[in-house]
């Protein structure tokens, strides 16, 4: 069961892979036509309303295949379709294609309602004059929503008696405003699934210019002491990224080094010289959307005994680095982030039943790091290809996590999270290596990411 925006990234990914959409199309409009076929004898009458994207593309196959096995179909459309694989479902129709504005004329004679005229892509609520013939569609005897009910999530939208989904549930639907609701699988390629891509850019927040310093992302980095430029590293990482303040903490020895990184850092000095149980309770004194920990820390057992002190009463964290390690994990939103070696430390064998198996146990999200990043939460499973033999530099892995510290700040869930992060902190990498050659720095490459996360 997935959210809605899922569905917006694998279209976008699916894209960049090449998949065969006009076949993914044509399979989803024969499954919706052989439940209409199987329930209805060809005697009645379809009325199809499409829109311009690819759900109004089903349509336009629905409609055809009706049409040639006997069926009368009244297909109306929004507009000039804006997809190219449902302007080849449109180019391939023999019949007449009728403007929505003459919705209301086939109401009383329609037998069904096939509604295929918003899909899983709506932003914001629906717009005039659509919602007009939304509520005129709600008036038709009987209504099959395709894929999901148009304007679903909004104050005006489709209530169909069914709606037949593909490729997997969506979270938001459920038999009050979807009806019986019917899973078909048209066959969307499990290697592109299991991929990040171009789509993951698509779960980054818009910067909302109503919002006030703080309320795009305040978080901590606990880490130094041992080293002090990877502290100073994930801030950097954390504020590229879009964070509106960050705050780094870190114990005395390191904090003239980290304070005098970058001025944008507001960086807190602790007593002693390693991150601890007593010193650290100075975090609790403010709110923090996110924390990240274990930059440069060390593994001195009284820094591990802090990293519990902080998943005991914080969420939303990041524990990176020297402060991965076997917890109580107390079910809170936490993404570890361990390269080959470190993940040793938990006992997992760097295999996707492994990984999958003890992230789905703790109820926290993995990312392996390495040439090919993996990503679970347990229940899915990304593979992340993007990236440059280069970030196999030192401090790379602290620029990630200040990154994934930002987007747990932003409220993206920790799954989400670990998949954006891979995938735009590897386009970055790319781009650094274009721009700068074999040379280049974490420095450069937060600098690199800042411009793909505006790739949107």
């Amino acid at each position: 069961m997935r959210k809605l925006i899922e569905f917006q990234v694998l279209d976008k990914n699916a894209e960049q892979y090449n998949v065969d959409l006009i076949s993914l199309m044509d399979r989803a409009g024969q499954e919706v036509s052989n439940h209409i076929i199987g329930n209805y004898k060809n005697n009645i009458v379809v009325t199809i309303v499409c829109g311009i994207g690819n759900n109004g593309g089903d349509g336009y196959v629905v409609a055809d295949i009706l049409i040639k096995k006997g069926f009368e179909v009244n297909i109306l459309s929004s507009g000039l379709s804006k997809s190219k694989v449902a302007s080849n479902a449109y180019s391939r129709l023999n019949c007449e294609v009728f403007p929505l504005e003459q919705l209301n004329n086939f109401r009383n004679n329609s037998d069904i309602l096939v509604d295929c005229l918003l899909g899983s892509g709506i932003k914001g609520e629906v717009r005039t004059p659509l919602d007009e013939y939304i509520t005129i569609m709600n008036k038709f005897s009987r209504i099959i929503s395709i894929d999901v009910p148009s304007g679903i999530g909004t104050t005006c939208s489709i209530v169909p008696d069914t709606t037949i989904t593909f490729h997997d549930y969506k979270t938001i639907m459920n038999n009050a405003n979807s009806g019986e609701i019917i899973l078909i699988d048209i066959g969307f390629p499990k290697e592109v699934d299991n991929l990040t891509g171009p789509g993951e850019l698509l779960l980054f927040p818009k910067l909302d210019g109503k919002k006030h310093k703080g309320q795009n992302g305040k978080v901590a980095i606990v880490g130094g002491g041992a080293f002090s430029g990877a502290p100073s590293l994930a801030g950097l990482g954390s504020y590229r990224s879009g964070s509106d303040l960050v705050h780094v903490f870190v114990p005395e020895i390191s904090y003239d080094a980290v304070s005098t990184f970058i001025p944008e850092l507001i960086v807190h000095k602790l007593e002693g010289n390693i991150i601890d149980s007593e010193n650290i309770k100075t975090l609790f004194e403010t709110k923090f959307d996110s924390i990240v920990i274990g930059p440069g820390m060390g593994k001195d057992p009284k820094s591990l005994e802090a990293v519990q002190l902080l998943i005991n009463n914080c969420d939303n964290l990041v524990i990176d680095a020297d402060g991965i390690n076997l917890y109580d994990f107390n079910s809170k939103n936490i993404i570890i982030t361990p390269h080959r070696g470190e993940i040793e430390r938990l006992g997992i064998i760097p295999t996707e039943e492994s990984m999958n198996q003890f992230a789905a146990q703790n109820n926290i999200t993995i990312i392996l790091k390495g040439e090919t990043d993996f990503i679970t939460d347990g229940m899915y499973f990304k593979q992340n290809k993007t990236g440059h033999p280069r970030m196999a530099v030192g401090g790379t892995g602290d620029v990630l996590a200040g990154l994934l510290g930002t987007l747990l700040a932003k409220g993206l869930t920790p799954y989400e999270s670990g998949r954006l992060a891979s995938y735009s902190l590897g386009i970055a990498g790319e781009m650094a290596y274009d721009e700068i050659g074999p040379g280049f720095l974490p420095t450069d490459l937060a600098l690199h990411l800042s411009n793909v996360l505006k790739i949107i």
